[in-house]
C-alpha cells in the first residue's frame, strides 16, 4: 500500500487485511473495488465506490473475521480511524444499536455461508466419486447378461440426475 495522508492506494490484487489481524482502520472505497473472502478462501463478495468496509471488527470488539484483497483495477481508500465511526455511534443510541445488530447479522451470514460452501464442496466430491463408480460399474456389465440394457439404461439415468444436480448448482 502507498499511503498520502489519510488516503491508501493498493495494487490489484493486493492483499488489504487478512483475517485474524488486528483492525487498523475502517476503509471507504474511492476508486476500484475490494473482493472479500473468509479465512479458508471462500468468496463473500465485492465493495466498490463509495461504500465502506472494515468497521465490523471496531463495532463488533474483533479481530479481522474476513480476507479484503483490491481488484483487478487496484484500490484507492480512504483510511478511517475507528474513533470516527465510534463516537458517532457513541452519540446515538438508537443508531449503534442498529448497526450493531446488522454487523452481528452480517457476521452469522458469513459464517452461515462459509460452513454451507464446505458441505456443499464435500456433496460435489462425493458426487463425482458417484459417477465415477457408476461409469466403472457401467463397463462391467455384462453385455451378454440379460438385464444389460436394463442395467445400462438406470446407470444413464442417475449419471444424468447427478450432472443435472450439479449444474442446478452451478458446480460443474
Amino acid at each position: 500500500m502507498e499511503r498520502t495522508d489519510d488516503v491508501g492506494v493498493w495494487s490489484a490484487n493486493e492483499t488489504v487485511y487478512s483475517a485474524g489481524s488486528l483492525p487498523e482502520f475502517n476503509y471507504l472505497v474511492i476508486e476500484g473495488s475490494v473482493q472479500i473472502t473468509a479465512p479458508n478462501g471462500y468468496y463473500l463478495g465485492d465493495v466498490g465506490q463509495g461504500e465502506l468496509f472494515g468497521e465490523a471488527s471496531f463495532i463488533l470488539g474483533t479481530k479481522r473475521s474476513t480476507t479484503v484483497i483490491a481488484g483487478s483495477d487496484g484500490l484507492k481508500a480512504k483510511l478511517i480511524p475507528p474513533r470516527h465511526i465510534l463516537q458517532k455511534l457513541e452519540k446515538d443510541v438508537f443508531l449503534n444499536a442498529l448497526v450493531r445488530k446488522l454487523e452481528k447479522r452480517l457476521d452469522s451470514s458469513n459464517s452461515e455461508t462459509v460452513d454451507r460452501s464446505v458441505k456443499i464442496k464435500k456433496a460435489v466430491d462425493q458426487l463425482n466419486n458417484l459417477s465415477s463408480e457408476i461409469g466403472k460399474f457401467g463397463e462391467n456389465i455384462k453385455k451378454d447378461h440379460p438385464d444389460a440394457e436394463k442395467l445400462m439404461s438406470k446407470l444413464s439415468n442417475i449419471a444424468s440426475s447427478i450432472e443435472k444436480i450439479k449444474d442446478n448448482l452451478k458446480l460443474s
